[in-house]
């Protein structure tokens, strides 16, 4: 292949041309490629086609199935060094697996916020999975990108969370049961209600709807949504949502984002490695990634 890129650099360009970097909030975030490979590391023997693992977060059990499946590339949705490191050793989990991706010449990118912000990307798409199929009206970014941006992004609608409205109403109960399909079929939501309405039987008409994946509790803060979906939202900040009389919704921080990767992620990056010449290239979602929460009933315990 004459002028193709290494398979690592394929999958960062790829990355890249879907969800620019300048898309991410780097106040705070740290995003891109943040495990390179070394120079000239050997071909893994054996390995018959390029791999990409897509994962939410870089655990010991990801790692696992990384190494199994022989992958070059884990683009890792979170990211995997946040704080500047001033060692790297195996007293410490998340070192621990660079240090065995290192010795595999595995490399890793993330995202993240890019993702978050970028048209069609995380927030979008939980749009897309909650409006399913209904016509909106209306769909705004929540907390829109101030800072200066290239050429190339200005003019379209980037920026953080979501908020849309429906040209017809649904109730609580349909958007619920909308979330629950969409992000894999999850059997509990967590949903904190107004003091006017405590009891979900009750019929409650929704048409504007605000979404944030992850932890939307900053983002979403100005909104005058009905309903607020999100991963994960401190007390505090949900009841001041209550109180104001809006529904908040969270179904755990990376439940909000895992499957956009395999619905949404993986066909996007085939088609773009497929253009930079990597059609054969395999785009696999971690099948080991989970959220850390369960829902435990104490009364089924011995």
């Amino acid at each position: 292949m004459a002028g193709t890129p290494s398979f690592h650099n394929a999958v960062v360009q790829a990355m890249k041309n879907l969800y620019p970097e300048e898309l991410a909030d780097k106040s705070w975030d740290n995003t891109g490629l943040l495990l390179d490979q070394a120079p000239s590391f050997p071909e893994k023997a054996g390995s018959s086609k390029p791999t990409v693992l897509l994962a939410n977060d870089l655990t010991q059990t990801v790692v696992d199935e990384a190494l199994e499946k022989e992958a070059n590339v884990i683009v890792c949705y979170h990211p995997v060094i946040f704080r500047p490191l001033k060692s790297l050793t195996t007293k410490d989990p998340m070192q621990t697996q660079l240090l065995r991706l290192i010795a595999a010449g595995i490399s890793v990118y993330c995202p993240h916020t890019a993702v978050d912000a970028a048209v069609g990307g995380l927030n979008d798409w939980l749009c897309d999975i909650l409006i399913d199929g209904d016509q909106e009206v209306k769909r705004t970014v929540a907390e829109p990108i101030s800072r200066p941006l290239p050429e190339s992004l200005q003019g379209q609608d980037v920026g953080y969370g979501r908020v849309f409205e429906l040209s017809k109403s649904i109730t609580l109960q349909t958007l619920l049961k909308r979330l629950s399909t969409g992000i894999g079929g999850q059997k509990y939501l967590m949903v904190a209600l107004p003091p006017t309405l405590n009891d979900l039987t009750k019929t409650q008409i929704i048409t504007k709807i605000a979404v944030c994946a992850g932890s939307g509790a900053d983002v979403l803060k100005n909104t005058d949504a009905q309903v607020l979906v999100t991963g994960e939202m401190a007390h505090h900040y949900a009841l001041r949502h209550t109180q104001l009389g809006q529904i908040v919704v969270t179904c755990f921080h990376s439940n909000s984002e895992r499957k956009f990767l395999e619905q949404r992620l993986k066909p996007q990056l085939e088609a773009q490695l497929k253009n930079i010449g990597y059609g054969n290239a395999l785009v696999l979602a971690s099948s080991a990634d989970r959220d850390p929460f369960d829902i435990i009933d104490v009364r089924d315990l011995a």
